[in-house]
C-alpha cells in the first residue's frame, strides 16, 4: 500500500470540499485506509492533526478570501464552514493575530507566512527516503497465538500518552487480583479507535496473559487475540524524561519513515505493546519496549 499517496488522496478530497459542509470520514475513506492508524499515519507525516490540517487550511482560504473580497465577513465565515462567526473570529485571530475585520483594513504583508499551503505529499516522501536510508529497522513478522489478556482498560487518546505510566502503575495496585498469570510481562492492548468530537479516541487495555480465563475480577475486562499475523518493531531506551518522550518519537519514526515504506498493509485490530523482562522502567535506559502492529 502507498500510504502517501492515500494521504494525498485524502488531501485532494479536502481541496475541493474547502467551502462545503467537510465529511472527515469520507475523506478518510478515499485512502482505504483503517481510521485506527490513518490518525497516526496523517499527524506523523503532515505534522498536524486531520482535523487541525482542516482548519488551518479553511481559515487560509477565509484569509484570501477577506484579502480579494468585499464580501462581509459572516458571509466569509459561513462560506468555509463557521456557523459561527464567533468561533471564526477567536480562530482567525490565533492563525494571523488579527480578528478578521482588522485584518482586513491592515491587509498586513506578511500573513501568507502564517498561512498553511495544500501539502504536497511527493516532497514529504522525498524527506522520509532520505531518512529511511539512513537508519536500519529491525522488524519481526510473525503471527499472535492463543494470547489471552486480563487487565484494566480505559478510554483514551492520543493526546494522552504521558498518561500511561500512571494508567500502568495504577494496573500494578490491583494486579496481585489476576490469577493462573503466564509471567510477569505486561501488555499493553489500543483497540477499537472511535471518533468523538473531532478527537479520536481508542480503548487500551494494561494487562497480565492469563493461562485461565475462567475468573476474571470484577472491574477487569478480558481480551482473546488468535491467529493475528503483526509486524514487530522495538523501542530501546527510556520513555519518558522530563524534556523529552523518546516512545512519542519512536511512534512518529514509525508511522512517518518505516510503515510508508513497508509491503505490508496494517490493519484496525490493534497495537500491541509488551513490557517482558528486558524492560527496566520507563524511565531507564537500558529498557527494551516490542510493539506489534496487526497487518493483512
Amino acid at each position: 500500500m502507498d500510504y502517501f499517496l492515500n494521504i494525498q488522496r485524502c488531501i485532494d478530497y479536502i481541496e475541493i470540499h474547502l467551502n462545503q459542509d467537510l465529511d472527515v470520514n469520507e475523506a478518510i475513506n478515499k485512502t482505504h485506509m483503517s481510521k485506527f492508524h490513518f490518525y497516526r499515519l496523517f499527524k506523523s507525516v503532515v505534522g498536524v492533526t486531520i482535523h487541525e490540517y482542516i482548519k488551518r487550511r479553511k481559515l487560509s482560504e477565509a484569509a484570501e478570501h477577506l484579502f480579494r473580497t468585499n464580501d462581509d465577513v459572516l458571509t466569509t465565515a459561513v462560506t468555509y464552514g463557521f456557523h459561527s462567526q464567533e468561533v471564526f473570529t477567536r480562530n482567525f485571530k490565533k492563525c494571523f493575530g488579527y480578528p478578521p475585520a482588522q485584518f482586513r483594513k491592515l491587509k498586513p504583508e506578511n500573513w501568507q507566512l502564517l498561512a498553511t499551503k495544500k501539502i504536497r505529499v511527493d516532497a514529504l516522501r522525498l524527506d522520509a527516503k532520505a531518512y529511511n536510508g539512513k537508519v536500519i529497522i529491525l522488524e519481526h513478522v510473525d503471527y499472535i497465538r492463543n494470547l489471552t489478556l486480563v487487565g484494566v482498560e480505559r478510554v483514551t487518546t492520543n493526546d494522552e500518552g504521558s498518561t500511561v505510566t500512571e494508567a500502568m502503575l495504577h494496573f500494578l495496585d490491583v494486579a496481585e487480583k489476576i490469577t493462573n498469570r503466564a509471567d510477569k510481562t505486561i501488555y499493553r492492548l489500543c483497540y477499537d479507535i472511535q471518533e468523538l468530537d473531532k478527537n479520536e479516541t481508542y480503548k487500551e487495555l494494561i494487562a497480565y496473559e492469563v493461562r485461565d480465563a475462567s475468573h476474571v475480577p470484577d472491574g477487569m475486562k478480558i481480551k482473546h487475540i488468535d491467529g493475528v499475523k503483526v509486524a514487530t518493531y522495538t523501542h530501546h531506551g527510556f520513555l519518558f524524561s522530563e524534556e523529552e518522550k523518546k516512545i512519542i518519537d519512536t511512534y512518529q519514526f514509525l508511522y512517518r519513515y518505516r510503515i510508508p515504506f513497508a509491503e505490508h498493509d496494517l490493519t484496525n485490530d490493534f497495537i500491541l505493546e509488551k513490557y517482558g523482562a528486558d524492560f527496566k522502567g520507563p524511565f531507564h535506559q537500558d529498557s527494551v519496549l516490542h510493539i506489534s502492529f496487526s497487518i493483512k
